[in-house]
């Protein structure tokens, strides 16, 4: 391996910078990535709240015609036991109507049956008297009381079953009517059950959208749950990638490795030193000095691996003359990661580290940004 002189050209990690071009300069931390994550899901949350929204207002309206429909259901109910009540009512009165009227028939027919009895005993009193006539005054007086005792007889029972034969067109007449009115109670109860069994329906129906609906704001409410945690939990990325800024770690940046400081920060020196140089013990570990990206990593002939990490905001650190550095361009490194082992370095004329800082492509003084001692 060729070793170079300790001189380093000044310009020599500018130009790698140059190189690098946009790479470097449109490099980020996912700043905008996340703030833009952080909207869709603020816009998918409120999109969320609406739909829960117009959920609740939907499972409102159901439930206020569900309570209209359970009053119609009610009042169906009353309607339904009202009629029932009357038509066991009529079917009581057809009953007893139906027995009066069996009775008074039964009544009719053995009246019937004694005025038959009595004709067939009038008739050969009277084809007697016919033959035999009237020969004396007493046989005519008796003839005359016998006479007018059957007539007597006959007539009571013929006024008997005129008696019987209006009595039963009363209660004919009665029966018709209640026949009638049980007929239209049982015709008027068949249409209330059937309607009940159509609000039955509705309800039943009612309640299974207002199980829909319940089971959809459930789903929302997860969902919303769900996007509130993932928006807290981008907020507190953000937070964190906010409080990465290198910006605000003047002072504060960690030492990429422990050693004895041999070139110090001298821009305008002879020789000029863009950076600092660090004598290290042979395999001590290089680190990122804060949160970035590895944006170039590779051999450059004099200045063994060079590594330079973007930290946003412009800034970059560079790293040279490691033996090893194993993370990949591209790869996101954290505060303090190790990003490859110190190599041989010619101004420590042994193990050690080159390191700049810099803001765009302008060097800076890195013992100002790293932590005392």
């Amino acid at each position: 391996m060729n070793r170079p002189s300790s001189r380093l050209k000044p310009r020599f990690f500018a130009i790698i910078l140059m190189l690098l071009g946009g790479l470097v300069f449109t490099a980020t931390l996912g700043f905008a990535s996340l703030e833009e994550e952080m909207a869709a899901k603020n816009k998918q949350l409120a999109e969320r709240k609406k739909a829960i929204q117009s959920l609740t207002e939907k499972e409102r309206s159901l439930h206020k015609d569900l309570a209209k429909l359970e009053g119609s259901v009610k009042q169906a109910a009353s309607s339904l036991q009202k009629l029932e009540d009357e038509l066991a009512v009529l079917k009581k009165e057809q009953a007893e109507g139906a027995r009066r009227l069996d009775a008074l028939l039964k009544e009719r027919e053995k009246t019937t049956g004694r005025l038959q009895e009595l004709m067939r005993t009038l008739w050969p009193i009277y084809l007697t008297a016919k033959e035999e006539g009237f020969a004396s005054a007493e046989r005519w007086a008796e003839a005359n009381r016998r006479e007018a005792w059957l007539t007597a007889l006959y007539g009571e029972a013929q006024a008997l079953r005129e008696d019987i034969e209006r009595q039963s067109q009363i209660v004919a007449d009665q029966q018709s009517v209640l026949d009638q009115n049980a007929a239209q109670a049982e015709a008027q109860l068949n249409k209330i059950k059937a309607s009940r069994a159509e609000l039955e329906k509705k309800r039943t129906q009612y309640e299974r959208q207002i199980a829909e609906v319940r089971v959809k704001k459930k789903e929302s409410e997860k969902e919303i749950q769900n996007l509130m945690g993932s928006i807290a939990g981008i907020r507190h990325k953000i937070s964190l990638q906010s409080s990465k800024k290198i910006s605000k770690l003047q002072g504060k940046l960690s030492w990429p490795a422990k050693g004895k400081r041999v070139v110090s920060f001298a821009p305008d020196g002879n020789p000029p030193s863009n950076g600092i140089g660090l004598a290290l013990s042979a395999g001590t570990p290089v680190r990122s000095v804060s949160w970035g990206k590895v944006v170039h990593n590779d051999q450059l002939r004099g200045f063994g691996q060079v590594v330079i990490v973007f930290h946003g905001e412009d800034y970059y650190s560079l790293y040279a003359f490691l033996s090893d550095a194993p993370i990949p361009v591209g790869r996101e490194v954290e505060r303090g990661q190790q990003i490859g082992v110190c190599g041989f370095y010619p101004a420590a004329k042994g193990e050690g580290l080159y390191f700049e800082l810099r803001y765009r492509q302008k060097v800076i003084n890195p013992l100002k940004w790293l932590q005392s001692g």
